[in-house]
Order: structure tokens, then sequence, then C-alpha cells
């Protein structure tokens, strides 16, 4: 007999993240750790007085020991650019940014973060364009670092993947199914013909570029955290996750209509001053909204064992191919050739 039964995934314990993490580390003493966030990864929240870190312990099998790796060379490499503010990682007292932890699933990795300068603030026209700027400015950057071994944000990993995790989910929905696997061929079919892989469309992309990852200061200068979705791929991909957040964090109204297409344009300014877009970069962002939101099912449903899914529910599905459906039809996102 076992002496303990296999786990999906575990919560490591504040204390013993005090302990045993923390303690490896020269930062402030007398901080407290509370666990902050149960997400993609965990987060635990280390502050005092002083300064405010967070701990990011990554879930098992979710990214490779060479991805956290890539992150933290990617960081550290945005960090020296004057004009771009990220959340850097921090070293330990053996002069390492990463840890190992034989948790009870498997071995988990750690690093620690600084916090992001600022706090969370709502988008208004000012903070979406510097938005845009500071998304080029990213851009511009990772072009001059050296190959990362790190995954690609391709159409494998945005639409072939998800698929894989949504099916068993709709077995009683085939036809949504059918109409989601349909989509995806039409989506994918337009893709490749607006864009290529050159260098000029293609690099290093953060991969969540939506306002829950900024936080802005008194001045409304903003700092980018939470890499752990950045890859290679599509530009348009990437200024695509601000669009896409736009739309799918507020309702269809008429008037969050006109509010949504001014933040988009104002991004699309402050980006188009750091990086010229191309007419095909610009039409392709609106074909990668509905790309976007086949990725969020299959990220929903790929993980719902680790975090829950109790709301995975025929109320959810409606309302996310709703909006999938909405979206094409009111922003003309395929052609007429593919209705």
């Amino acid at each position: 007999m076992l002496k303990y039964f296999p786990v999906q995934k575990t919560i490591l314990s504040c204390e013993a993240i005090k302990e045993k993490v923390l303690s490896q580390y020269n930062i402030e003493k007398d901080h407290t750790c509370r666990f902050f966030n149960h997400g993609l990864n965990d987060t635990y929240k280390i502050e005092n007085d002083q300064k405010t870190y967070y701990l990011r312990v990554y879930r098992k099998n979710w990214r490779s020991k060479d991805d956290v790796i890539s992150e933290i060379r990617l960081l550290n490499h945005l960090g020296k650019n004057k004009k771009i503010s990220v959340a850097v990682p921090v070293k330990n007292i053996d002069g390492e940014y990463m840890m190992e932890i034989n948790a009870m699933e498997g071995t988990r990795y750690a690093v620690l973060f600084e916090s992001a300068v600022g706090k969370s603030k709502l988008l208004d026209n000012k903070r979406s364009y510097k938005y845009g700027r500071t998304a080029a400015r990213i851009h511009a950057q990772a072009d001059k670092l050296e190959a990362l071994n790190r995954f690609h944000i391709d159409l494998e990993h945005l639409l072939v993947e998800p698929l894989k995790y949504i099916k068993p989910f709709l077995s009683k929905r085939i036809e949504d199914y059918k109409y989601l696997e349909k989509t995806a061929q039409k989506l994918k079919k337009e893709i490749i013909k607006l864009l290529s892989k050159d260098k000029s469309a293609y690099g290093i992309c953060h991969g969540d570029f939506h306002g829950g990852n900024i936080h802005f200061d008194k001045n409304d200068n903003l700092s980018v955290f939470d890499f752990d979705c950045f890859g290679y791929g599509w530009r348009a991909y990437d200024i695509s996750v601000f669009l896409w957040s736009c739309a799918s964090f507020r309702d269809w109204g008429k008037k969050n209509k006109s509010k949504r297409t001014r933040l988009w344009n104002l991004f699309l300014k402050g980006y188009s001053e750091e990086r010229k877009l191309t007419p095909n970069e610009l039409k392709a962002a609106y074909v990668f909204v509905p790309i976007r939101h086949i990725w969020l099912l299959g990220l929903h449903t790929q993980g719902c064992n680790d975090w829950g899914g109790v709301w995975i529910t025929d109320e959810y599905f409606d309302q996310e191919i709703g909006f999938i459906k909405k979206w094409i039809e009111n922003y003309k996102a395929l052609p007429k050739e593919f209705d």
C-alpha cells in the first residue's frame, strides 16, 4: 500500500516557504508570507514595511526548467533598458535565480520577483497609449537578445493543442465542438495568408498583454509583470491580446464599443510610434482575437484538475463560444468565402 496517496497539486505551506525558501535570500527581515493567488502557478506575497516581493511557484509540468531559465534571462535583459520597467527576478544567497522544491507531486520551480512599480489601475486613454509604447519597446529590446530555449506561440500552440483539451468537455455538445474545430481551421488559414514568420513580424512576445499585468505609478508610468506566457510568436498576436481584453472584459453595448475602439486606437498609436505595423498585422490582430479565446478555453479545460472546474458548465461554454461567434460576425474577422 502507498504511504501517501498520489496528489495532483499541492499548496505549499507559507511557514515552510519562509523557513526553507525565503531564508535563502538576502532580503529584508520581519516580512510576512501570504498565499496570494492560485492560478496558472501559485503566487506568494512577501512584504514588510520597506518592500514587497512575489514568489512564484510553478505548477509541475507547466513550464520546463529551460522555460523558467529563459524567462529569467529575458527579464534581466529587459530590466537593463531604462525605458522599460519590469518585475525582475531576485538572486538567492548562492547567486541563483531559481530554486527547485521537492513537492509531493514532484519537482516544482520557484522564483522570487521584485514587485512591479505602482499599482493596478483601470485603463484610460493616456494609460492605453503608454501601454502601446511599452509593448513595442519590449518587442524591440527582445530582438536584441540571442535565441532563448522557449516554446512558440504558433498556431499549434494557439489552436491545435487547445482543441484537444476542449473536446472531452463538449462530448455532449458535438455541434459546438464541430463549430470550434471548423472555425479554428478557417482562422488558421487566414493567419497563414496574412503573416509570415519573418523576423520583422515574428519574435519574442509577452503573450499576455492585458490590463491585469501592468501597474502604474502616480505619474502613470507603467511597469509590466507576469511573463509566464512569453514565447516566440507573431507580434500581431501579442498586441491582439490588448484588443481581446478590451472586449472580453466589457459588455457589448454601443457605448462600450466606442470606448473599446478608442483605447485600442490609442494603444496602436503608442505602439506605432516605436514600431511600425503593417496593414496585414493590423488585420491579423482582429483574426487573433477569436484565436486567443479558443486558446483560453483550452487553458481552462487543461488546468481544471489543478484549480477546479466547477465553473466549466454549459453556461460557461454558451458565453465563451458566443463571444467567438459574435466577434467574428461584428468585426468580419473571416472573409466571405469562409462563411
